[in-house]
């Protein structure tokens, strides 16, 4: 019996040294999870058999050296193993609904932020044809070559050919609104250009996340969450230098919200003051009990019984 509960305490620890490490460092550090969670499974194992081995030397002689090496190493290891379990521990049980909660609502800023792109990109395009027709009707009327407006057409952010300004006649504005608006695809292209770049990069993120997002997949969680992070803030990026790059109207911007809020999956102590891991202590202390049960509970293996010495598994001294 003794031994099953020091069984459960150890597979206690084995499992949860792993979700501290994999929640706090990620699946690159898929690895070291494993052989950091065996090492302390291993070491507490053999701390607790030298314990029970010479348990009747540290009973008579509290501080002999032994006694002092042994119980130091049990605190210094379960010290360790212990923040490791207390960090899993809290993202499983007190932060995973506002990671969910979190990762959807960017998953969906995610998706819709080229739609916010698209939706300026049409009103600036909008305002550039407008703006070009103007300008052509203006140039039309002027009848001279070497006029403000001519200079204005053929810089940015217009930039229309010499041939194609000589192709404007005011008796043929079918014409003329053609090469307008063949204008206005281009200057779109180069918007277009950037948001196929985006997309691409969403479609790919969300292939390979998404599952792991929506279905709590634990050796992936932490790099998809700073994946989804980095990959809203780049591409929100992309797209606003891209719109001030291309557009037309000064006063038009690509002014996209992301909300600053993180779970500090990869800072510990900074989750600790976000979610009190109080109660878990509570949990921690009774799996290290449990580790200790096979000492606790062994007795001596010699004992006296009427001046005789007799071989016992446990119990107490009687005589």
């Amino acid at each position: 019996m003794k031994r099953l509960l020091q069984l459960i305490s150890l597979v206690f620890i084995l499992i949860g040294t792993f979700l501290g490490l994999i929640y706090w460092k990620g699946d690159e550090y898929l690895i070291i999870a494993i052989t950091v969670s065996l090492f302390f499974a291993i070491v507490f194992f053999f701390i607790i058999d030298m314990l029970i081995k010479n348990k009747e030397n540290i009973r008579r002689r509290k501080l002999s050296s032994l006694s002092i090496f042994l119980w130091f190493s049990f605190l210094i290891f379960s010290f360790f193993s212990g923040a490791l379990i207390i960090h899993g521990l809290n993202v499983q049980l007190n932060a995973k609904a506002e990671i969910q909660k979190q990762t959807l609502h960017k998953l969906d800023l995610l998706e819709n932020m080229t739609i916010k792109y698209n939706n300026i990109v049409n009103n600036d395009c909008a305002f550039y044809l407008s703006t070009l027709q103007k300008k052509l009707n203006k140039f039309i009327l002027s009848g001279d070559e070497n006029n403000e407006i001519y200079k204005e057409l053929i810089a940015d952010p217009y930039n229309m050919s010499k041939k194609h300004l000589s192709q404007i006649d005011g008796k043929n504005m079918k014409k003329t609104n053609k090469i307008a608006e063949k204008y206005e695809k281009v200057k779109r292209k180069k918007f277009e250009k950037e948001k196929k770049d985006v997309d691409f990069k969403v479609k790919k993120f969300l292939k390979n996340n998404i599952n792991t997002i929506k279905k709590w997949h634990i050796l992936e969680l932490n790099t998809s969450y700073y994946q989804l992070n980095n990959i809203l803030t780049d591409n929100n990026k992309q797209l606003k230098k891209a719109f001030e790059k291309h557009k037309t109207n000064p006063t038009a911007k690509f002014d996209y919200k992301i909300p600053n809020e993180s779970i500090p999956l990869d800072n510990p102590i900074e989750l600790w003051k976000l979610y009190s891991p109080n109660y878990l202590y509570g949990i921690l202390a009774v799996f290290y009990l449990l580790l200790l049960s096979p000492y606790l509970i062994h007795g001596d293996k010699k004992r006296k019984y009427k001046g005789k010495t007799i071989e016992l598994e446990g119990g107490v001294e009687i005589k």
